[in-house]
């Protein structure tokens, strides 16, 4: 029965980007929830086409290939596409969790190591045990993505090299639907995927933050850097024992008193 659902009454707020927003927002409907979304951070391509060159030089070469997000992924292969680059065979591949694993499936590749919880220091100590210092490794990353890896292996002998395929930038029509709708909505629940999606949220909503924490809503991170950044501006939050989407969905039914 509909009543059932373990988040019938219960309205979400999803700060994703509109790309990836959609499935979020399904799962939450599909759980009896009311979802509002609100993309507050967009992605945009940021390698020049003049380091195709450098980029297919590196792949010919036998090493490790990391990804450490679906976006980038996504931006990579988008960008072996328009230069006519392939993938090569000799790359081992490393990637950061589950989503990011299945993504790089769907493009025919297959994942050589992955940490058991989706953080970058725990991709950087699953490479340590993968990947020896004589096997170069090649990092695939946003602008704003950190530099555990490098700054972990670095001093350990490994050749780190970095390739910034795309740039996370605030997406100004989100912004503006949020706060339209944190003028108009009760949230029962504030979900969060990145810190950069906290710090746009924060910048966002400027005088109406007290009225949302006022009205009782919880915030739900997805991980330990999103909650931390949540911290910075005083605010606790809820962080699932998996890093994922559905781990969010488990706390937020959890706290609902109706697990699904």
């Amino acid at each position: 029965m509909a009543n059932d659902l373990p988040l019938q009454g219960k309205t979400v707020l999803v700060t994703r980007n509109k790309r990836q927003a959609a499935p979020f927002r399904k799962k939450v409907e599909a759980l009896g929830g009311t979802a509002v979304s609100a993309s507050l951070i967009a992605f945009q391509e940021a390698l020049p086409g003049e380091c195709a060159d450098s980029l297919r030089e590196d792949l010919s070469e036998p090493g490790w290939l990391v990804f450490t997000s679906v976006n980038g992924v996504r931006f990579f292969f988008s960008y072996l596409d328009e230069h006519g680059l392939a993938l090569s065979g000799r790359k081992k591949i490393a990637a950061v969790g589950e989503k990011t694993a299945r993504a790089l499936k769907e493009r025919g590749a297959g994942t050589d190591a992955m940490p058991d919880e989706y953080v970058a220091e725990c991709l950087a100590d699953t490479l340590k045990r993968h990947a020896s210092a004589a096997e170069p490794i090649s990092v695939i990353k946003g602008n704003l993505s950190r530099d555990v890896i490098k700054a972990e292996l670095e001093p350990l002998g490994y050749q780190i090299r970095e390739w910034v395929l795309y740039n996370t930038i605030q997406d100004e029509k989100g912004m503006d639907e949020l706060r339209q709708a944190a003028s108009r909505s009760h949230f029962d629940f504030i979900t969060f995927t990145s810190s950069s999606a906290v710090h746009t949220f924060m910048h966002a909503v400027g005088d109406e933050k007290k009225t949302l924490e006022n009205s009782g809503a919880s915030y739900i991170s997805i991980g330990p850097l999103t909650e931390k950044a949540l911290l910075e501006y005083g605010i606790s939050s809820h962080v699932p024992d998996t890093y994922t989407i559905e781990g969010m969905l488990d706390v937020m039914c959890s706290m609902s008193g109706k697990d699904r």
